[in-house]
């Protein structure tokens, strides 16, 4: 599996711009034990599917780096949006109807609920603080003050089987996924089956966790939801000093 990799900076010193390194992984398979009679059994035996390119986005977990969701009834792609809210990396999500844009799972921004659980996915979700989790409580985070959350699709790291088949996991396809470690977010991006993407993710990001976002045609076209990462805005606020009010002797003195 070939790599592509975009790390943001870390949270030292000032911004820098986005660094691109070409990283080559190799074909990240689970090679086949074929005995020697099977060999001779099948001397044509499936080719193996080909080497998958995936470009992965680094972010710092730190507070420089905030969350926030996109929401557009209207639909908009992940590039619109990242643009809209003044972006430096986008993931898909929500399940939605592809005509209507209406959303069929778990949304919830900033504490209020705009769509109700309706599968019990796995879901990502953003605390008031800005740390993010990956997590299937939703009684710990659902109506939670501050905390926005969506419900993502199957669990990649631990993996966890999220009701798809294993026809539909095991498609090479368009997909997208986030995953976490102690120091990094990422963001994976590219044509691969579910439990290669799972694998990729754990041991060569070494994700403690991770989850497939929504991909298909979301990769290529509109959602109504998409997940947006930006610089925080930690510029220092100007201070007010309260002026002392005047004494008597003050004011006896200028009168």
């Amino acid at each position: 599996m070939a790599s592509r990799e975009r790390n943001l900076p870390r949270c030292r010193g000032t911004r820098r711009g986005l660094v691109r390194v070409q990283l080559l992984v190799g074909l990240f398979l689970v090679p086949a034990i074929v005995s020697t009679a099977a060999r001779t059994q099948s001397p044509s035996p499936a080719k193996a599917p080909a080497s998958v390119v995936v470009q992965q986005t680094r972010l710092p977990r730190c507070l420089h780096i905030e969350l926030v969701i996109a929401d557009n009834p209207a639909g908009e792609t992940k590039e619109q949006a990242e643009k809209r809210l003044g972006g430096i990396a986008v993931l898909t999500g929500s399940f939605h109807h592809p005509r209507s844009m209406a959303i069929a799972d778990f949304l919830q921004n900033r504490g209020e609920v705009i769509q109700e659980p309706t599968t019990s996915r796995w879901f990502l979700a953003v605390t008031k603080d800005g740390d993010v989790d990956i997590s299937h409580n939703y009684a710990l985070f659902k109506g939670r003050s501050g905390v926005s959350a969506l419900a993502l699709g199957q669990r990649l790291v631990p993996f966890h089987e999220d009701g798809f088949s294993r026809a539909f996991m095991g498609q090479i396809t368009e997909r997208m996924a986030i995953g976490l470690n102690k120091d990094s977010i990422f963001i994976v991006q590219g044509k691969s089956d579910i439990r290669r993407l799972a694998e990729f993710v754990e041991r060569k990001l070494q994700c403690h966790t991770a989850i497939n976002s929504d991909g298909g045609h979301v990769v290529r076209g509109k959602a109504p939801v998409h997940i947006v990462f930006r610089w925080r805005d930690l510029s220092p606020q100007p201070s007010v000093t309260a002026k002392a009010a005047p004494t008597t002797a003050a004011k006896q003195g200028s009168s």
